[in-house]
């Protein structure tokens, strides 16, 4: 007597499929949600690494000791721009803090260090200050700390879209700013960077 093979007829194939198409269509979104907004943990991180440079730089003694000027007016912080040598290098002047912030991060290119840096935007490409191994471009001006710097960062390094955030021409921007103060304090005035900030979450909205 013969043995009859049993087999998924095309009709259960073809239900199955649909079965799974259904579950697919509603599952995707869910986890298309769930995936991390790539620029909003970069620009977490670039802020972080900000805020770690400006703290461990401010509280150095060797590196920005407490003076005053000729006029007899205390420096804040990081506006005491005289000259420091660290491991036979001197760093002063409008661009010892850009100078010191590429020695504290890991810098893709130690010669390729722009102090001050050009920023982009607009979808053009600008002359970084220097680029770290997460392909975070940096541009730092030349400053001597009289007021507030501005630090902008692009979290795609030189890539499109290269621009800043517009809620008509730029809804999903690269292109970020943090802003310094001479104490070592540090904010944003960005509404995106704000927000971003304030998010404990790293899902998208």
């Amino acid at each position: 007597m013969k043995k009859t093979k049993k087999a998924f007829s095309l009709g259960e194939v073809l239900v199955t499929m649909g079965i799974v198409g259904v579950i697919a269509a509603l599952i995707l979104p869910i986890i298309k949600q769930t995936q991390p907004d790539r620029q909003k943990v970069l620009f977490k991180k670039a802020y972080n690494n900000i805020e770690r440079i400006v703290t461990e730089l401010i509280n150095d003694d060797n590196l920005y000791p407490e003076a005053s000027n000729a006029e007899g007016v205390a420096y804040l912080g990081l506006d005491n721009t005289s000259d420091v040598t660290v491991n036979d290098i001197t760093y002063g002047g409008a661009t010892k803090f850009c100078r010191l912030a590429a020695m504290k991060l890991n810098t893709i290119s130690t010669e390729d260090i722009n102090c001050p840096g050009t920023p982009g935007g607009n979808g053009t490409v600008g002359t970084p200050s220097f680029i770290t191994n997460e392909s975070i471009a940096y541009y730092i001006p030349s400053t001597s700390f009289a007021g507030d710097a501005t630090i902008t960062v692009d979290t795609n390094g030189e890539k499109a879209p290269n621009c800043k955030y517009n809620a008509s021409s730029c809804t999903t921007p690269d292109i970020f700013e943090i802003i310094v103060s001479p104490d070592g304090g540090i904010h944003v005035d960005g509404v995106l960077e704000k927000s971003y900030l304030k998010s404990t979450s790293i899902m998208k909205e």
